[in-house]
């Protein structure tokens, strides 16, 4: 069973101050250069590391954009500090495009003209879903920030795709919570038809055995133009609760026609693929968001020394604070470092392994990060969002309350 326990942070929006900022830079750079046992054989690394990077950059969210940024962030800081033993990394971008053929595309070109040996990114679970057999083919090692799915965790080409975010067998046990706290009893579910969508259902529909009643539970086509016929039924089903699991670009349809057929008056919970939608682009579904949805989303602890440090840095670098899974991307390319120095060689097989070792209790900026044998990270904390209105902007905001689990 994975245990609920809840703790709280006060979120502060005070400057952070030098001292610590340096103080934390320093506990980042011990652990990049430093973790590693002093009795690795040394081996010839190459002149220059590259590091393959795959997000959607055109036509597309700037949550990809930020997150190249992050990686970008954390290159440029090791090779501040000298690179890894005088080897210098370079980020080599390329644009994952909007659908999982195109993000198998980017991946196979980093890999055939770059020659890379390991890849951060692939945003979503679907991009990673198509690009793990070919991983596997090839030997090349993916580390995602993002990709959610632990159904990423049952293939033979699981051990070549990490990910530094927490997996959805945590995320559906957190939303289950809600609904069980809340007193829900009868409870539809709107899906994506996806691989993230369906897995969230199957988690929560476990988790929710004994508890609630699913009254009725659809799966649907993220780019169709309406789901008025979904929302109709949903109606008839009568429930206390709505479990919508989806993106934002298909969430802000569902939310929109929602609130025209008025919706707004029945609690909804939803996930982080709703979180950190535009909401000045989508006044309807900030309207019935506000309204009437609750969400869950992976936190860091902001009070840890890594994240002030690397939360100063990206603000100093780029003028805005990171936004979400920018922080595990920040992670994902220090633990690489790690590997790197651990294997000594520029091999996707020998990467893999040793990330595999210095994953365990590595205190990252998302917090602390242990992988199991699929590449699962194993632990991971959750906060509670809102939409709220101020005149007539919306914003997300993240309660003090923490739901920290570990999967068994």
């Amino acid at each position: 069973m994975v245990a609920f326990s809840d703790t709280s942070w006060q979120w502060s929006a005070r400057e952070i101050k030098m001292r610590t900022t340096n103080l934390a830079l320093i506990v980042i750079t011990a652990l990049v250069l430093c973790l590693v046992p002093a009795c690795v054989p040394q081996q010839e690394l190459p002149a220059e590391l590259p590091i393959g990077c795959v997000f959607p950059l055109t036509n597309a969210p700037a949550a990809g954009s930020n997150l190249v940024k992050a990686a970008q962030l954390a290159v440029d800081e090791i090779n501040g500090r000298g690179g890894l033993d005088g080897k210098k990394l370079r980020l080599v971008v390329e644009d994952q495009g909007p659908t999982a053929a195109t993000a198998l595309y980017a991946v196979h070109k980093l890999v055939e003209d770059q020659k890379v040996q390991v890849i951060v990114g692939c945003d979503s679970s679907e991009a990673v879903m198509a690009a793990g057999p070919y991983l596997e083919n090839k030997g090349v090692l993916l580390v995602s920030p993002s990709a959610t799915s632990s159904a990423l965790s049952g293939y033979s080409w699981s051990k070549w795709t990490y990910r530094t975010c927490p997996g959805d067998s945590l995320q559906g046990g957190v939303v289950s919570g809600l609904i069980r706290d809340r007193g829900y009893k009868k409870v539809a579910m709107l899906v994506q038809d996806s691989v993230y969508g369906k897995g969230i259902e199957a988690v929560a529909t476990d988790y929710l055995k004994g508890n609630a009643e699913i009254v009725t539970s659809l799966e649907y086509d993220p780019v169709k133009l309406s789901y008025l016929s979904e929302l109709n039924t949903i109606k008839e089903a009568n429930p206390d609760c709505v479990l919508h699991v989806g993106l934002y670009a298909d969430g802000a349809v569902v939310y929109a026609q929602a609130l025209k057929t008025g919706m707004d008056n029945l609690p909804w919970i939803a996930v982080d693929g709703s979180y950190d939608m535009p909401l000045d682009k989508y006044l309807d579904a900030a309207r019935f968001m506000e309204k009437a949805v609750t969400g869950t989303v992976p936190v860091p602890d902001k009070k840890s020394a890594v994240y002030k440090a690397f939360a100063y840095s990206f603000n100093n670098a780029y003028q805005f604070a990171p936004t979400i899974y920018c922080d595990n991307m920040y992670d994902g390319i220090n633990l690489i470092v790690l590997a790197l120095r651990r294997a000594n060689t520029y091999n996707g097989g020998a990467i893999r392994d040793a990330l595999l070792a210095v994953g365990k209790n590595y205190p990252g900026a998302s917090g602390s990060i242990t992988f199991n044998s699929s590449g699962e990270r194993i632990a991971g904390s959750y906060g509670i969002w809102k939409v709220a209105v101020e005149g007539t902007q919306y914003r997300y905001v993240v309660g003090d309350d923490v739901i920290s689990l570990v999967k068994p």
